[in-house]
């Protein structure tokens, strides 16, 4: 029995490493997440990261803005080099003093939520490029609605293109866009102005990723990973849904991208609503 127990302890606890780029300079808050979704972590300051549930043969994920994605096998994850994917920089913004502003989205305080348990998951929302928006194409504030548990949570913002399937693919800033969430049932309000974003073509995926680090800590919870028990942290905060007609949102699990509406109850008993993650927008010209 001595001799499983280390065994045991040989399988789990063992899986960390690094997240460089090219120029082997770490790359902070950078997402690895186990392809089963059954953990995941974020990197900290000098690129480390460790998944102590993970097992050797584990395929992991490993996600960082501006950065091409990559799948790994967990006993190969020592040093993991990011390559940089190129992001044309926009022309400098001149904005006038009075300019116009534009709200899209509709998206409001409403009593759905949904939270990534202990996983980095991304859960973002599609915002065409329509006449609408083609007077004031120019990214002022990112609005998400969300409810924390723990006084100072933070959460990522991306901005990305959609690719030609439909699904959120590259950023449009290789810059994370870190806010700050307070605890309680918030509306926040994101600049993003000073990045200079301009409404792509076919339009611009706004994304929340979440962050498995320290000050985002709820409470312990427990969950299987094949016949063991493991016992991780859920992470804040919730994002607010808000229910809608037809989706326009998607949110990335399992290593993947899925349009949000294959995710309805399926208990008969439950209304079948579709909902969108209650993100919006402020635009500008």
């Amino acid at each position: 029995m001595f001799f499983l127990f280390l065994l045991s302890c040989n399988v789990f606890g063992q899986i960390s490493g690094k997240v460089v780029n090219s120029e082997r300079q770490p790359i902070p808050l950078t997402n690895v997440c186990v392809v089963d979704s059954s953990d995941g972590a974020t990197t900290d300051s000098l690129g480390m990261f460790s998944i102590p549930t993970a097992l050797a043969n584990d395929t992991l994920v490993f996600n960082a803005s501006g950065y091409k994605m990559i799948y790994e096998e967990a006993s190969k994850t020592k040093e993991i080099v990011l390559q940089a994917y190129e992001i044309p920089q926009p022309a400098l913004l001149v904005l006038p003093e009075k300019s116009f502003h534009h709200t899209i989205g509709n998206a409001h305080f409403e009593n759905l939520y949904f939270q990534p348990a202990n996983v980095p998951y991304m859960y973002g929302r599609f915002f065409e490029n329509n006449q609408e928006v083609q007077r004031v194409p120019y990214v002022d504030k990112v609005i998400v609605y969300t409810k924390s548990a723990v006084a100072a949570a933070t959460i990522k913002i991306r901005l990305m293109r959609m690719d030609e399937y439909g699904c959120p693919s590259e950023d449009l800033l290789q810059e994370p866009i870190i806010a700050l969430v307070k605890r309680g049932t918030k509306k926040n309000l994101i600049q993003v102005l000073k990045h200079n974003i301009k409404v792509p073509k076919n339009g611009i995926f706004v994304v929340v990723e979440w962050l498995m680090t320290e000050n985002n800590q709820f409470r312990p919870m427990n969950f299987l990973k094949g016949e063991n028990l493991i016992q991780d942290f859920r992470y804040m905060p919730d994002v607010m849904n808000n229910k809608v007609e037809k989706t326009s949102s998607f949110r990335y699990m399992y290593g993947e991208w899925f349009p949000n509406d294959q995710f309805k109850s399926k208990n008969p008993n439950v209304p079948a609503e579709i909902v969108d993650p209650a993100i919006g927008l402020i635009l500008s010209n």
